[in-house]
């Protein structure tokens, strides 16, 4: 069956991505708005700051979400009809996030005492950390896993709104720089506590402990995905965390402040993943020559996709860097360029490694290709950026990115997954 063909003849694919788009949309878009308010508000120097923040609190997301944005999500689909493993998969899951927040609390408390760097500015970090409560919170895996993304979109959509317009509100001047962190989370966290509720009312499902048995049979599921999207997130921003070690929050507000509209960018291919991710793990249970022609249909079309936009913003770059921050900032427009390439390249790997190899429940594959990758990327970060700054990023990310490709090429061709 064609991809056009199969597409076209599943209207919940096309709900979902509606749903998903809307949602990844408000959390690339809406922050877009308050991007060069915030930068010409609390200044570079600030901004600096509170991405760096961001940057190692994102490292506490992934070791809370361990994963399950997948494999909960997997398994959910593949048991929706079956109400008694949806309580066992909620509830395991739910109860695993539970215990890796309170082991990242104390991680970061321990950094905090530890790290002059995190030390300096301490309350940020604290107030930042709200954000991992929210994702904890907020089960986005369970109505993806069930195909009712409908359900939380207007949640999204309200929580996102009105901390983008408490931004503006309460945000006046580099001393309010604080307040962003929490205004942040606020959304998130109100917004996940009444998805639980949906969960409950209109699910059914409702709060059961589970078995130790059954515990470690989600985290031993979840283990391959959650250090690959860990060295995912080592890839993607251990540069800008080692970058803030050798630079001037200055240098690192700069570069945050391209990274985050290369972010934006690469957010318009999120809706798209996540929600072809449910059928790609239902047409990987069919025949393999079924198998081959859906994998061959997607890879031509997102390829596609991801060649025409990244040329598009690499060919307008600055325009949109000045028209975002000003015109002091175009010389910094060559950064979003280059980005451009890692683009390119990162929506192949997630096609590769989540679409094909997690799909066909082959993580472990996805896995080594990452520690591959992660390990190269992160040691060449450790030796360009004290030496290059900015420069180091980019050719560390991209080189990275071109050997996850590779490496999960050849053990595809290789192996015969």
């Amino acid at each position: 069956m064609s991809l056009s063909k199969f597409l076209k003849n599943k209207s919940v694919f096309l709900k979902n991505l509606i749903s998903l788009a809307t949602v990844q949309g408000l959390n690339y878009l809406l922050p877009l708005l308050t991007l060069p308010y915030l930068v010409r508000v609390v200044g570079v120097d600030k901004f600096g700051v509170l991405s760096l923040a961001t940057v190692v609190i994102a490292f506490f997301i992934v070791v809370t979400d361990y994963g399950f944005n997948y494999t909960a999500t997997r398994e959910i689909s593949l048991n929706k009809s079956n109400k008694k493993e949806l309580v066992k998969i909620v509830n395991s899951v739910m109860t695993i996030k539970l215990f890796l927040t309170i082991l990242s609390v104390g991680i970061l408390a321990l950094l905090i005492h530890f790290v002059h760097k995190f030390n300096e500015y301490a309350l940020v970090y604290w107030l930042t950390f709200g954000s991992v409560i929210g994702q904890v919170l907020f089960p986005v895996w369970f109505f993806q896993g069930v195909e009712k993304m409908q359900f939380i979109t207007v949640i999204n959509v309200i929580s996102k709104v009105l901390s983008t317009l408490s931004i503006f509100i309460f945000v006046k001047s580099p001393e309010d720089y604080f307040i962003v962190p929490v205004l942040v989370a606020l959304g998130s966290i109100v917004g996940g506590i009444y998805s639980l509720y949906l969960i409950r009312k209109d699910f059914g499902i409702y709060f059961e402990l589970q078995t130790r048995q059954e515990l470690l049979k989600h985290v031993k599921g979840g283990s391959n995905l959650f250090l690959t999207t860990m060295l995912s997130t080592a890839l993607t921003s251990s540069g800008l965390l080692i970058l803030g070690f050798y630079a001037s929050n200055t240098v690192v507000g700069l570069y945050a402040a391209i990274e985050k509209l290369f972010k934006a960018i690469v957010g318009l291919f999120a809706p798209i993943t996540q929600a072809l991710y449910p059928i790609s793990c239902k047409q990987f249970q069919e025949d393999n020559d079924s198998q081959k022609q859906y994998l061959k249909k997607l890879i031509s079309v997102m390829a596609l996709i991801a060649l025409v936009i990244s040329s598009s913003v690499a060919l307008f770059a600055p325009f949109i860097v000045e028209m975002f921050y000003g015109e002091k900032m175009v010389i910094y427009s060559y950064v979003l360029q280059v980005m451009m390439i890692w683009l390119f390249f990162s929506v192949m790997n997630n096609v590769l490694g989540i679409q094909y190899l997690s799909a066909k429940k082959l993580d472990k594959f996805y896995m080594l290709a990452f520690i591959v990758s992660g390990s190269i990327t992160t040691l060449m970060n450790l030796i360009l950026i004290p030496e290059m700054l900015i420069d180091g990023i980019l050719y560390a990310m991209i080189i990275g990115e071109i050997i996850l490709t590779v490496a999960m090429i050849v053990m595809i061709k290789g192996k015969k997954l």
